[in-house]
Formats: structure tokens, C-alpha cells, sequence
């Protein structure tokens, strides 16, 4: 089997599904817990399901990733290659704490009952999950004290990214919600929540940011980054700091909504639904951004910044 297009695919998957946990069930613990139900099953449904296929993804990648290192068709690999990279290396040995993390999170989500302490527990394997990523990659490559630093800088990049995905992914579904079943979501409660996150969603952009700079320089330096530029690496790094950017501008436009023109005291449903419905538009360009982020960042992770 040809891993070229298997590998970064299986990656996006698993960049896509950890943020998610983390992000949905965290943000949900913070900030959302008088907002989302404890009945809103579909949505508890589908984390669920991301929480049964996250370790498999990452079993995935790790047998892709050994497959394109040693240039074999993964059916080709041997048992003894498998364990070796598994045991001998950093990338290896994050691995194995993933899996136990994700299975730690995935028997929280499954056997606790009490919806609260369920999520507080999911949301921190799943963040320390989410963190183990930090040990392949470019950082994996940084040795020494510098490695470790790269390491813990792109884990708080990770996280932070994955608060603010869980953040706007929870605003659409409950934005959705409000829209089609306006008896069943409180506005008033959704306006407050919104305006409340404001603070932490402010705070998560300069954390993504300054951690983003940081692992720029860590890796090729900032003083380099036209001759970055002309790099596969470059362009796919200057394309996501472009929707980052077109991201920011979206949630400004999401504050704006929600102070100017969402639920009125005194206003008709007719306005109501008019906000929620550039409410929904704003927020899901937002979400489709955060998607496009993740993929660049799947591609990157596997591109050399020095061509």
C-alpha cells in the first residue's frame, strides 16, 4: 500500500479527532456547563464515537508513519521494526502514553456516570493526549534542554488551539440549535455564554500565537523565513497563519454579532433570527477555517523547512 497520501491523511484524521475531544469536552467543563444539557445526547453521541476511533487512529498512524520511514509497504513491516520504533524512540514511547491516555479517556467517557466529573477526567487525558503529539514531528527533531522547551511550547499550542476549536464548534451546534429550536436553548443564557467567553477566547488567540512564533523560531528561526518562503514548508506555513488570521477575523465578527444585534430585549423574533442566522454563517466559515488550519498543519508537520 502507497503511505504518500496515506500518511498526512492519517494525521489530519487524528489532528482533527484529538483537538476535538479535548476542545469540545473541556470548553463544555469551563465554560458551557449551564448551556449544554445534559440531554443533548447527540452531541455526547458523536464525542463518543471520536473517542472510540482516536486510538485506532493513532495505532494508524504510528504503523503508517514506521511504514514511510523505513520506504516499506506497511504489510512488508516486521513485528521486531514496529517494536523497536515503538520502544527505542521518543516518537515511540509518546505513542504508548497516547494509547493509554486515550483509553483512560475513552473508559471515563464510557463508565462514569455523573456528566461533570466524567468530562473534568476526559478533558485531562485527553490534553495530555493531545500533548503527546508534541513528540513527533519537527519538535521531535530538537534535542536537549531546546527539545524539551519545543515540546512543552507546541503541547500549550496544541491545547490552546483546541480550546478555541471546541469553543467554536460547541457556538455552532448550540447557534443551530437556537435557530431551529428556540424553546429548547435558552438565548439569554447563550448570549451571556458567548459574551463570557470573550476573555479566555482572547487569551487562547495570544497563547496560539506567541507559542506559534516561538516554534517558528525553534525551528528554522525567524531570521530565515525568506528563504523558508521558497519552501513547500513555507507556503504551507504562510497559508496558515493566513486563515489563523481570517480566523481571529471571524470571532471578531462574532463579538460584534452578540453585542450589537443578538436577542434584543425588545426586539421581534423576526431580528432574532436574522442575528443567529449571520450568527451560524460567521461561525461555521469560522470552523471550516479551523479544518483548513489542521490539514496545512498535518502537511507541514511532514514537509522539511529547508526544501
Amino acid at each position: 500500500m502507497n503511505v504518500d497520501w496515506l500518511h498526512p491523511a492519517l494525521r489530519f484524521a487524528q489532528y482533527v479527532v484529538l483537538l476535538g475531544l479535548f476542545g469540545m469536552v473541556a470548553i463544555r467543563v469551563v465554560r458551557l456547563r449551564q448551556v449544554v444539557p445534559e440531554t443533548s445526547m447527540t452531541s455526547f453521541r458523536a464525542i463518543a464515537v471520536a473517542a472510540m476511533a482516536a486510538p485506532v487512529l493513532s495505532l494508524a498512524v504510528m504503523l503508517v508513519g514506521v511504514a514511510a520511514m523505513m520506504g516499506q509497504p506497511i504489510q512488508d513491516l516486521e513485528l521486531a521494526t514496529v517494536q523497536a520504533m515503538v520502544l527505542m524512540t521518543d516518537t515511540g514511547r509518546a505513542f504508548l502514553a497516547r494509547m493509554v491516555l486515550l483509553t483512560l479517556g475513552l473508559a471515563a467517557m464510557l463508565f462514569i456516570r455523573p456528566i461533570t466529573p466524567r468530562h473534568i477526567l476526559a478533558a485531562i487525558f485527553y490534553g495530555l493526549a493531545l500533548s503527546t503529539l508534541a513528540w513527533s514531528g519537527h519538535a521531535a527533531a530538537t534535542d536537549g534542554a531546546f527539545g524539551l522547551v519545543h515540546r512543552l511550547n507546541d503541547g500549550l499550542h496544541l491545547m490552546a488551539a483546541g480550546l478555541w476549536i471546541g469553543a467554536i464548534s460547541w457556538f455552532t451546534i448550540l447557534v443551530l440549535a437556537a435557530h431551529k429550536n428556540p424553546d429548547q436553548i435558552k438565548l439569554a443564557d447563550l448570549r451571556d455564554a458567548m459574551e463570557s467567553f470573550a476573555p479566555l477566547g482572547i487569551t487562547l488567540v495570544i497563547v496560539v500565537a506567541v507559542t506559534g512564533v516561538l516554534n517558528s523560531q525553534l525551528v528554522f528561526g525567524l531570521e530565515n523565513s525568506m528563504d523558508v518562503l521558497g519552501t513547500t514548508y513555507g507556503w504551507l506555513l504562510a497559508a496558515k497563519v493566513l486563515a489563523v488570521a481570517l480566523m481571529v477575523m471571524c470571532a471578531a465578527r462574532n463579538a460584534r454579532l452578540v453585542r450589537r444585534r443578538f436577542i434584543v430585549q425588545s426586539g421581534s423574533r423576526a431580528d432574532t433570527d436574522v442575528a443567529l442566522v449571520a450568527l451560524r454563517s460567521s461561525l461555521a466559515f469560522e470552523l471550516l477555517l479551523a479544518i483548513f488550519v489542521v490539514m496545512l498543519v498535518a502537511f507541514t508537520g511532514l514537509a522539511s523547512p529547508v526544501g
